[in-house]
């Protein structure tokens, strides 16, 4: 088995590992809602970069087995969905317009600087008319959407009640 195939799977354990240790038991359905409101963000986006030529995942986790879908399984709908978990659940909603940006630029980068990395040294990511830029911005995008959505959920959400 390939090095990049290893790094997917040690990957996933972290990322399944971090979620039953750093997600409260009292926020296990908030982390679900966001899981599933990023997969509906990025399933579309990542078939249109893909379709597009833009970017390019020549290593999957799962074998590749349906050609009208070659975004990255582990990427799109798994690394990047837990992120989201756990920058709205450790949003910083009190504090200041500078923290907050502080808060968004850092998550962004960090997810952008690993995929950069990847594109580097790994045959993971391979970018085509993609460039990093592109990738924090979408990033960006993605939780300032999720986050909106999760707060609209949880605004609607009455504890207590049986709706």
């Amino acid at each position: 088995m390939s090095f990049e195939r290893w790094f997917l799977i040690g990957f996933t354990i972290i990322c399944i590992i971090s979620l039953f240790k750093f997600v409260p038991k009292y926020k296990k359905r908030d982390a679900w809602v966001l899981f599933l409101f990023l997969q509906l963000i990025t399933w579309p986006a990542g078939l249109f970069t893909v379709e597009q030529g833009w970017i390019e995942y020549p290593i999957q986790l799962l074998p590749q087995t349906n050609e009208y879908n070659k975004t990255s399984f582990s990427f799109e709908f798994f690394f990047f969905p837990v992120v989201a978990i756990f920058f709205s659940l450790y949003f910083p909603r009190r504090k200041n317009w500078k923290i907050i940006l502080l808060y968004y630029v850092g998550i962004a980068g960090f997810f952008t600087i690993l995929e950069v990395f990847l594109e580097r040294y790994t045959a993971l990511v391979k970018y085509k008319e993609w460039t990093w830029y592109w990738s924090f911005i979408t990033v960006v995008i993605s939780l300032v959407i999720n986050d909106s959505c999760y707060k609209w959920f949880k605004k609607g959400f009455k504890p207590g009640t049986s709706e």
